[in-house]
């Protein structure tokens, strides 16, 4: 699913007020630039999410035989295969 970047930029504005109404936390950057990286690790998340759906369903699309979007077998090897590559982009990041 992909966001726009309204919704990312409310998303960024969401977290740092959660974060700022928590006594917890204590802030050592500008809130604004803080608020602009949690803007780009959303953009950042958004786009693996494309990447790993791409590879999702091309992998689905590869099989020897088709498989309808949409069927019970499509979802399932789409949650399998999501997983999977999910777990090594988990794997790669910093």
């Amino acid at each position: 699913m992909k966001l726009s970047r309204e919704k990312c930029m409310h998303l960024s504005h969401l977290v740092l007020n959660h974060l700022n109404h928590d006594e917890e936390v204590e802030f050592f950057e500008d809130p604004q630039a803080i608020r602009g990286e949690i803007f780009r690790l959303i953009e950042s998340e958004m786009k693996a999410d494309e990447a790993i759906d791409a590879l999702v369903r091309k992998k689905i699309e590869t099989q020897k035989r088709a498989i309808v979007e949409g069927s019970d077998e499509w979802e399932v090897l789409y949650r399998k295969y999501y997983e999977e590559e999910s777990a090594k982009h988990r794997k790669v990041m910093p």
